[in-house]
């Protein structure tokens, strides 16, 4: 049991050789392009990760800043969408290393029931009215960092085992086998969930 994607991508899903050349050159109409295909899924899926929406928008606009640091280092030649969810999760990771994030862990705990965010209104609205869904978005947010987000990689962005693999520096079967203990952990996470009436 994993929570489903929607379709939505924040526009169109491809981005063409010719805009990423456009883009790498920092051209501004294509760098706004660029961002803007992107940022409704970044933004959920930072929100995702660190279940804190103001946390969440600033962590995103460095993973922004990041990526236009490093934009010219972007190969046209591939799509884009596992680099940009790299840079992304580093972003994150370095603030759940950060001091600031273990005192504020440490001060508030770790709140567990936030409704998981899709930058399609529609979306989110259907999820709060379905209890069903909302008890899989309990689950998902009792998991443990790794594991929520090894699911949200694979399931909800629905990005490719090796573009996973190379964002966590494992080979792909590693990945499989994380995801599949991942998958498990839900399933036990979301029987409790019903259980207690999340």
């Amino acid at each position: 049991m994993v929570p489903a994607r929607s379709s939505f991508k924040g526009g169109n899903d491809d981005l063409s050789s010719a805009i990423l050349t456009r883009v790498i050159r920092r051209e501004p109409e294509a760098l706004e392009l660029f961002f803007d295909h992107f940022y409704d899924r970044i933004y959920a899926h930072v929100v995702n990760l660190l279940r804190d929406r103001t946390q969440a928008e600033d962590m995103t606009q460095e993973v922004f800043i990041r990526l236009h640091k490093v934009i010219d280092r972007m190969d046209p030649a591939r799509e884009p969408a596992g680099w940009v969810f790299t840079i992304a999760t580093n972003v994150v990771r370095d603030y759940w290393r950060s001091a600031d994030h273990k005192k504020k862990t440490a001060e508030q705990g770790d709140p567990h029931e936030m409704a998981l965010a899709h930058p399609d209104a529609d979306v989110h609205s259907a999820m709060e009215k379905d209890e069903e869904l909302q008890a899989v978005w309990t689950a998902l947010h009792r998991l443990s960092q790794d594991d929520r987000e090894i699911i949200l990689l694979k399931d909800y962005e629905e990005l490719s085992t090796a573009d996973i693999g190379a964002m966590l520096d494992v080979k792909p079967d590693a990945v499989r086998q994380r995801h599949s203990r991942a998958v498990a952990r839900l399933g036990k996470a979301y029987h409790k969930a019903q259980e207690m009436g999340a």
